[in-house]
Parts: structure tokens; C-alpha cells; sequence
């Protein structure tokens, strides 16, 4: 979990929590090569406005640290880790590769993947991206669900009056007038059972959409 990127959306009243799915992945022959997570989505909760000044701090989390200072980071790494001999072209040539490819990331992802997280070995670059893709992906769940518009609020529901009661039964009589008045008034009493009737908030009337079976 992304803990700095969660802080700042719930400073601005936004709350984010991230959803997982474990894989377990096989080897050519079958064989279990470990488990691991990946970020598959994200729920939000918060006023739209609140969402928006989450969605630009977050949007600034995702700034890349400067090629020089990932190159200073790779040459720190080098000297904390153990690996092969290479001539000083070869060293060049690894640190500039390593150096354009970490770019794609946040600075933060980048340093936490060179220095906060310990590598016995110099790590192949498979290693740090998968690394890197681990932990930039919450925060890319979260930018997608903030950057969704705000979803329509629920209609507010409350039983049918008895005016309303009486006003629906009259409908119902009229259109089954072949039907019994037990079976229409049982049809109209299950279909405003609990609370069926939808205030329309752009208006002061009560609308109710009923499917009754007479």
C-alpha cells in the first residue's frame, strides 16, 4: 500500500483503498516460482471537489527523479552490492540503461528500489522492474479511480402515502379491469411493499415505476 499517497487524499477527505489479487506463478515445467500481488483496482470515497486536489497532489507524486540523481543512486548501489567485474565502458553503458529505463517511474519508487530495498547482488533489470511495477501500481490504481467522475448519489426512497396508495389502485383497476379486485389489490400491495417511492430531486412530486403481475 502506497501509505504517503493515502495520507495526502484523506488530508483533502478522500479515502482510497486499494484492492489485491495474488498470483502464483509456474515455471516452464510446472513448478511454483513464488506468489505475488499486483493492484487490480481502487475504492474511493469523497466529494468531487475533494477528489480533484487529491487527484493533482497524487498526480505530483508522480514526478521522475532527475537522470543524475538516479545515475548518483545506481553508482551508491554499486558500491553496497556485490557483482561482476566490468571494464568502466561496460559500467557506463549499465548505469545509463538502468538510468533512461527508471525514468518511467517516481522518484520515490526509483530510490526506495535502489536504496531502500537491500540487493545482496546488482540486480538484473527485470528484477527492479518488476520491483518498480510492484510498487507504482496502487498509486496508478488510485490516479485512475480519482480521475472516474463522481458517481450519481442514490435516490432517496420512503414508503408510498395512503394517497398514493389510492391513487395507484385506481391506475391498476383501470388498466386489468378483467382481473379480480382481490388480485389487483393484492399486485398493488406487494408492488409498494417497504420503501418503494423515488424523490425526484429536481422536482417536488414522487415518482414510482411499478411491475405488478395480475
Amino acid at each position: 500500500m502506497d501509505a504517503a499517497a493515502v495520507s495526502r487524499a484523506l488530508s483533502h477527505g478522500v479515502a482510497l483503498e486499494v484492492k489485491f489479487q495474488s498470483l502464483f506463478p509456474v515455471g516452464d515445467n510446472g513448478e511454483r516460482v513464488g506468489s505475488y500481488t499486483v493492484a487490480i483496482g481502487c475504492h474511493i470515497s469523497g466529494t468531487q471537489v475533494a477528489r480533484s486536489a487529491a487527484l493533482a497532489d497524487l498526480i505530483n507524486f508522480q514526478t521522475p527523479a532527475d537522470v543524475r540523481l538516479i545515475e548518483d543512486w545506481l553508482a551508491e548501489l554499486s558500491v553496497i552490492s556485490a557483482s561482476r567485474a566490468r571494464d568502466e565502458m561496460e559500467s557506463a553503458m549499465t548505469v545509463n540503461a538502468y538510468a533512461s529505463r527508471l525514468q518511467e517511474y517516481p522518484a520515490d519508487i526509483v530510490r526506495d528500489a535502489l536504496l531502500v530495498r537491500t540487493w545482496k547482488w546488482w540486480p538484473t533489470w527485470d528484477e527492479l522492474r518488476k520491483h518498480c511495477e510492484a510498487k507504482a501500481g496502487p498509486r496508478r490504481q488510485m490516479i485512475a479511480a480519482l480521475q472516474q467522475p463522481e458517481p450519481e448519489p442514490q435516490p432517496r426512497k420512503r414508503p408510498a402515502t395512503d394517497d398514493e396508495k389510492v391513487r395507484i389502485q385506481m391506475l391498476i383497476d383501470d388498466m386489468f379491469p378483467n382481473r379480480s379486485p382481490e388480485m389487483r389489490k393484492a399486485a398493488v400491495t406487494e408492488a409498494l411493499r417497504g420503501n418503494c417511492m423515488t424523490e425526484d430531486v429536481e422536482c417536488s412530486s414522487p415518482t414510482h415505476v411499478i411491475s405488478v403481475n395480475v
